[in-house]
């Protein structure tokens, strides 16, 4: 790692049940919430802004991408 802040956004995906991307690392808190919130509003993806493995952003909400992890997990489970 070489930034503390990471911006994932949730890529669908039929097959595999889809998965979180990273396209950006940050230094700081405030410029990784910048990026997010720009990213959610011109694309309306659903976007997560992590720390050491911890959740500090959610956008839209904690509630969407709980969902997501959960839809994650069980396509995982299921042999292909």
């Amino acid at each position: 790692m070489t930034h503390p802040y990471s911006i994932y956004i949730w890529q669908p995906s039929k097959p595999s049940g889809g998965a979180w991307i990273e396209p950006v690392q940050v230094y700081t808190q405030e410029y990784a919430l910048y990026v997010a919130n720009l990213i959610h509003q011109d694309s309306r993806s659903v976007i997560k802004v992590v720390r050491y493995g911890l959740n500090i952003a959610c956008f839209p909400d904690a509630k969407t991408v709980e969902r997501v992890e959960q839809y994650i997990a069980k396509h995982q489970e299921k042999p292909l």
